[in-house]
């Protein structure tokens, strides 16, 4: 009798932080696209990956000296998580905004479990079924859209925005990490892992600042910049991605996989009065593709 409500109220909250963890993930576009002109966007990137190992560390220490055989053995496949997560979804994606928009990244971003799937076909070759094939062509087909802003005939002409393909190649190392870290042995404590691929994650950026800064290329200092940078040192790198984790701890995968149709809403939400963007019939149309496809792709979970 009392461990029903006990629970309902754990699943609750998970749900809670699943919503509050995906509008934090909104906000890093909404800040990275704020952000143009005043922080470099592989400043950005080395800022939110390093800051986020800074804070780590500290909780991280004693699980990182027990893991150290682990982080030993397995370093080329940080290397490899702490390349396609930190770098791709840092200054590459921060690049991307310099030249799309916010509502964009909202929405190509839902497709990251369809890439998660493909690659998992690819690389560990798990079997797909009819209907999640149907799912990743009508993902794949609503990405598509977004990219040729409702003209299709633009793809063939090569005359997409850059930025929107910077945000597929995003997409893709997200899924690429997911499928390194199935290969890590279960006992690596999270808490080691995320500081070890966010030191990774600076680290790669490093080469990309110097290049910046030789271009000349530096902060501005501003509120703007400030805010920028503070935020993205704590909130998508440490304190999003710890309580997602959490929450998908209680309430499985597989549900959580539905909440990334939030962050379009979050984004769109957001942006149109902040960065005075709006919203066009192609991020519609996208949107409905990517989600029909995303939920047909994910029937992988439960019937394989």
């Amino acid at each position: 009798m009392t461990e029903k409500p006990t629970v309902v109220r754990s699943d609750g909250i998970a749900h809670v932080m699943m919503l509050v963890a995906m509008l934090i993930f909104a906000l890093n576009y909404i800040i990275g696209r704020w952000a143009v002109g005043d922080t470099p966007p592989y400043t950005m990137g080395l800022v939110r990956w390093g800051g986020g190992a800074l804070i780590l560390m500290p909780l991280a220490w004693r699980h990182l000296r027990d893991d150290l055989p682990f982080i030993g053995r397995y370093w080329k496949r940080l290397c490899i998580a702490g390349f396609m997560m930190p770098f791709m979804v840092g200054g590459v994606s921060y690049v991307a905004m310099t030249h799309t928009s916010a509502i964009n990244a909202g929405v190509i971003v839902t497709s990251t479990p369809v890439m998660t799937v493909l690659l998992s076909w690819v690389v560990f070759k798990e079997p797909i079924r009819g209907a999640v094939w149907l799912g990743i062509s009508l993902a794949i087909a609503g990405v598509l859209y977004m990219v040729s802003r409702g003209d299709p005939a633009s793809l063939l002409g090569l005359t997409f925005n850059i930025g929107d393909l910077l945000l597929v190649g995003s997409c893709l190392g997200v899924g690429a990490y997911g499928v390194t870290v199935k290969t890590l042995p279960a006992g690596f404590h999270p808490l080691s892992l995320l500081t070890v691929v966010c030191v990774v994650g600076a680290i790669c950026h490093m080469p990309f600042v110097a290049y910046e800064l030789g271009a000349g290329e530096q902060v501005v200092l501003s509120v703007k910049s400030a805010v920028s940078l503070v935020f993205l040192a704590i909130f998508p790198s440490v304190v999003a991605i710890l309580i997602w984790n959490s929450a998908i701890a209680r309430i499985g995968p597989s549900r959580s996989t539905f909440y990334m149709y939030t962050i379009p809403v979050f984004t769109a939400i957001l942006a149109i009065p902040l960065l005075g963007e709006s919203i066009g019939v192609y991020h519609v149309v996208g949107a409905v593709l990517i989600v029909i496809g995303v939920t047909l792709a994910s029937w992988k979970s439960k019937t394989t």
